[in-house]
């Protein structure tokens, strides 16, 4: 049996409220059940979420405990048929148009793509386009721990080589990884828009920055980086002011200061 052109893997979790958007992102591509599978890994949601994904015609989804998102993730990876492994949390959703226009580009050799997203404020507002840049294992220690996830394109080959996410870690899972699977295999930069982020106070991402710094420090400690750098520094200033961004008051203060210097949030 041929395989799919993509399996799309969403996890979520308490996510009643965002799948519909992620849902309707995939089927608008336009592919057939054949061409693409979309799985929902949820984490025994509470709220709704197994009752909407059970009227879902072409959805396929587990629902049960797990140990957190690289559990989740790794869970769609091992149930993946595609030839490309795409990750979609359950709160973001895929450009218009995004995975034809990614086919009409794409080379057969390649096998790490990142394009471009739109990130999107707390009030929906398109805030910045994110724009790719071709990862390197090097730069990633040294030089930008930023990855485009949504829009970055994994090939399952990288995967069977590579493996999954690191259980490990809870944070900064993706980027591990991907400092990991870089060794192993380039990526390549395209200009086309391929997702769009959303932000949303109490996800993981919202709140993890501090727990996300911390794990960039643990990866780059554990491939032997020299500690005294200017990405090291400003990681450890992520985790001096932390505790600062939690004060509302002053992160809407600092919010509006940058908004009448027309500084990018």
């Amino acid at each position: 049996m041929s395989r799919p052109i993509f399996t799309v893997v969403s996890p979520a979790m308490n996510s009643r409220e965002f799948l519909p958007r992620n849902i309707a992102s995939v089927r608008a591509q336009g592919f057939s059940e054949k061409e693409l599978e979309h799985w929902v890994i949820d984490g025994g949601s509470q709220d709704g979420t197994v009752e909407y994904l059970e009227s879902q015609r072409g959805v396929r989804f587990v629902s049960e405990r797990d140990r957190g998102l690289s559990h989740a993730v790794n869970k769609g990876i091992h149930r993946a048929r595609g030839e490309w492994v795409l990750w979609l949390n359950a709160d973001d959703e895929f450009a218009p148009g995004a995975l034809r226009r990614f086919l009409e580009v794409v080379d057969p050799d390649d096998r790490i793509v990142c394009g471009l997203q739109e990130v999107r404020a707390y009030d929906g507002q398109l805030e910045v386009v994110s724009k790719p840049w071709p990862y390197t294992s090097e730069a990633l220690l040294n030089e930008c721990v930023n990855i485009i996830q949504a829009s970055t394109f994994v090939h399952r080959e990288v995967y069977e080589r590579v493996g999954g996410m690191d259980g490990m870690f809870r944070y900064a899972m993706d980027y591990e990884w991907m400092v990991r699977a870089l060794k192993e295999f380039p990526c390549r930069r395209i200009d086309e828009l391929l997702s769009i982020y959303h932000k949303r106070q109490g996800s993981i991402t919202d709140i993890g920055i501090a727990g996300q710094s911390w794990e960039f420090l643990r990866v780059r400690r554990s491939h032997g980086c020299n500690p005294i750098s200017v990405l090291e520094a400003h990681l450890w200033f992520y985790l001096f002011v932390d505790p600062l961004r939690q004060v509302p008051w002053l992160r809407s203060g600092i919010r509006g200061v940058k908004a009448l210097l027309g500084w990018r949030k």
